[in-house]
């Protein structure tokens, strides 16, 4: 039976591996970046709901989520109704 290394067995054993073999490793041992990193790196911020729901004002806020779901299958409908007359 085999025993289980010890954390400074393995750091031993990844020191006298060649150069390119512990650069793979340390690319294999770090973790991937979340969203949020990816986000922040491409300089996007997070999303203001607040902000957007203020700049929304398309849609009367007492119509229902249906209502508007239905206007743009029509608006939809009625575009392409108008590309097929052309």
């Amino acid at each position: 039976m085999m025993d289980t290394p010890t954390l400074d067995q393995v750091f031993e054993a990844a020191r006298l591996l060649p150069i390119a073999e512990q650069q793979l490793l340390v690319q294999l041992l770090t973790p991937p970046k979340t969203i949020e990193q990816i986000a922040a790196d491409q300089g996007i911020e997070p999303f203001d709901f607040k902000a957007a729901q203020a700049e929304a004002t398309f849609w009367p806020a007492e119509e229902s989520v249906d209502d508007f779901i239905n206007t743009l299958r029509e608006w939809r409908s009625e575009g392409s109704q108008e590309r097929e007359l052309d």
